[in-house]
């Protein structure tokens, strides 16, 4: 899978173009409309993996890249609420309990943080699946449809796949770091380093939630004329 995804891009029949208009977006990031085509780009990719498409996608369509963009930033926003909410409970009110009591307050502030990362690293783990769930389905409602999500999650072709992700990322933003740090033109050469990691995390995510999702319904009783088999 690794090869698989570093070369997805690379082979493509237009990788050349894609990976400049990709840069090219990342560098206009902080326009915002720009990195919301680029996370639509995102969900093209986890769309076409997923279906098992190993022709990586074009920048075409741009007002549908838009329009998916806006909905992964939605549901990852959401997702994001939980880590949020919890650390501004559990975190501010440890902090408000330590001017009358500071030993329960410290306690209080303490666990919450200890809760909000647990839940952070959750939420870390379950957005990519439910992007994944959401590019397949084109509903939002599917990204948190738990019935059909949680037996992925639990799957261990998921599990690394997501491990493998991870790995790409933390490599190629220490490669970005490096090359940010050159001067002048280094800067924009990490952009394009970090869209290309980003595509390619996109592919494993995508594939190890195919798999994954393939032993679901695999494992799952047969059914016959609308009925679960008995």
């Amino acid at each position: 899978m690794f090869n698989d995804s570093i070369n997805y891009l690379k082979d493509s029949d237009d990788a050349a173009r894609t990976i400049l208009v990709g840069g090219l977006l990342g560098i206009l990031g902080f326009l915002i409309l720009p990195a919301l085509v680029v996370q639509g780009y995102v969900i093209r990719v986890l769309r076409r993996v997923s279906a098992g498409d190993t022709e990586a996608p074009t920048f075409e369509n741009w007002t549908k890249l838009t329009v998916d963009g806006l909905k992964a930033f939605v549901i990852a926003l959401v997702y994001a609420l939980v880590p949020a909410i919890l650390g501004a409970v559990f975190i501010g009110g440890g902090m408000a309990l330590a001017n009358e009591t500071p030993l329960v307050g410290g306690i209080v502030a303490v666990l919450g943080g200890l809760l909000t990362l647990v839940a952070a690293l959750a939420v870390w783990y379950v957005v990519p699946a439910a992007l994944v769930r959401f590019a397949e389905r084109n509903a939002m409602g599917a990204a948190f449809d738990y019935d059909s999500l949680l037996p992925v999650l639990r799957d261990r072709e998921y599990a690394t796949g997501w491990l493998l992700a991870l790995g790409v990322l933390v490599v190629a933003g220490v490669i970005a770091s490096v090359l940010a740090a050159i001067p002048l033109l280094g800067w924009l050469v990490a952009v394009f380093v970090g869209f290309y990691a980003q595509v390619t995390a996109a592919y494993i995510y995508a594939r190890s939630y195919a798999e994954a999702d393939e032993h679901r319904l695999r494992d799952r009783p047969e059914v016959e004329d609308g009925r679960p088999a008995i």
